[in-house]
């Protein structure tokens, strides 16, 4: 190990690892599971080693600086948020040199760093750039492929051929690639073209007290429930982002086959997405009928999402394309049954019929089913979802990814040693 448990005074100890984390979201900026990730990861690993993590400052109002855990700071850079909508690639582009000019600086100067720790593609050219200028080792997590969100075919638009060169390129330059679950391990050795010794498996994990109790409140949140529905409605739940791979269309045409057997049934859709695919999704809804049944709500706070878990029959995620889904962690961790799409990591999380049910992805009539199977037979469904509790306090919790994490670092610093040699 090249790191102590504890240090009284870190400044003048010189074993204490120094790791240089990249990536866009955390506190300020979050946007999915990253920055779930990153929010609760950060804080423990900086409690056992000197975690300097660089961010972009899209908002002048954000905080500059801050400390974290022990011996943890947190930096953002001024930086201009890239928009899917101009010159995506060119923008990323701009925001990394921001970030390599200010760590150059630091590098150039008294700083020094053990280890670099990049998250995703998007600050993997500054990452490249870092590891190949300072020779400093690289660990990568990729949370997600271009190539999975497509659908696993080939790129065939301009961004995402960029998207997948960028991937690519920084696999081949990481001493270490951590995904999130098998299903990730075996996209990244394929598609990315690296050693399947090169790649480990860190699951996410949740902060399971913080959910585990919410199913106990329902009396006290029935006023909540009656603003979605009413005592007689089942309530199913879904959250996350509004983007074409989380399925959620599949969701809205499910709701329709759904209603026809339980027509009082009510689907609550929280997040958001694209201007485009959420205007599909109310054509879709205002086709089927489903005005009454089925409302996209946008944005809620995580307050509002733990008091939905709280109330809801069922959570669903239908996703056509999911690494990991850390919201279905939070789902077992509150006692939600969940129904999940099968074929990719969420299938690893849920276990058919033990903590939750699978269906056939890419298929809204047995995404139906499955949802109906639960308000069907709710003694099986809550039997389910107690054991998946159990599961996810067990194997799931931060404390152990992180202790994982600082193994992983070991171990890149014993590749890059031993390629060196």
């Amino acid at each position: 190990m090249l790191y102590p448990a504890r240090f009284d005074s870190p400044v003048n100890d010189t074993t204490l690892l120094r790791v240089a984390m990249l990536a866009t979201e955390y506190t300020r900026n979050r946007v999915g599971g990253l920055g779930a990730h990153m929010r609760a990861l950060v804080p423990r690993l900086s409690d056992r080693v000197a975690v300097n993590l660089f961010l972009p400052r899209y908002d002048p109002s954000w905080e500059a600086h801050e400390t974290v855990g022990r011996f943890g700071r947190v930096t953002r850079i001024d930086a201009v948020m890239p928009r899917l909508n101009g010159d995506f690639v060119g923008q990323v582009w701009s925001m990394n040199d921001a970030l390599n000019a200010y760590i150059s600086g630091l590098l150039n100067g008294a700083g020094g760093f053990d280890l670099i720790h990049a998250h995703d593609w998007l600050v993997g050219l500054v990452a490249n750039d870092l590891r190949r200028r300072y020779h400093i080792p690289l660990v990568v997590t990729f949370h997600a492929l271009e190539i999975g969100r497509i659908g696993g075919h080939p790129p065939t638009t301009e961004l995402s051929k960029a998207i997948h060169r960028a991937e690519w390129h920084l696999a081949q330059e990481a001493d270490l690639i951590i995904t999130c679950s098998r299903f990730m391990h075996r996209e990244t050795i394929t598609h990315l073209e690296v050693p399947a010794d090169k790649v480990v498996v860190i699951p996410n994990a949740v902060d399971a007290a913080t959910f585990v109790g919410l199913r106990h409140q329902k009396s006290a949140l029935a006023a909540f429930r009656s603003r979605w529905a009413a005592p007689n409605e089942p309530l199913i739940f879904y959250v996350g982002r509004l983007v074409g791979e989380k399925g959620v269309d599949l969701l809205i045409e499910a709701m329709a086959e759904v209603c026809r057997e339980q027509p009082q049934a009510r689907a609550i859709i929280a997040g958001k997405g694209p201007e485009e695919y959420t205007r599909q999704l109310q054509e879709t809804i205002a086709r089927l009928g489903l005005e009454r049944r089925v409302e996209l709500v946008g944005f809620i706070t995580d307050e509002e999402r733990d008091r939905f878990y709280g109330v809801a029959d069922v959570a669903v995620f239908p996703s056509r394309y999911e690494p990991f889904g850390i919201v279905a962690l939070e789902a077992m961790a509150a006692g939600i049954p969940v129904v999940v799409a099968e074929g990719s990591g969420l299938a690893e999380v849920v276990e058919h019929g033990r903590t939750g049910l699978h269906v056939a992805r890419n298929s809204a009539s047995a995404l139906a089913q499955g949802i109906l199977q639960v308000l069907r037979h709710p003694e099986a469904a809550q039997a389910r979802a107690r054991e998946a509790q159990a599961v996810v306090r067990a194997h799931y919790n931060w404390d152990q990814v992180a202790e994982q994490t600082l193994a992983a670092y070991d171990q890149a610093l014993e590749r890059a040693r031993a390629v060196r040699a």
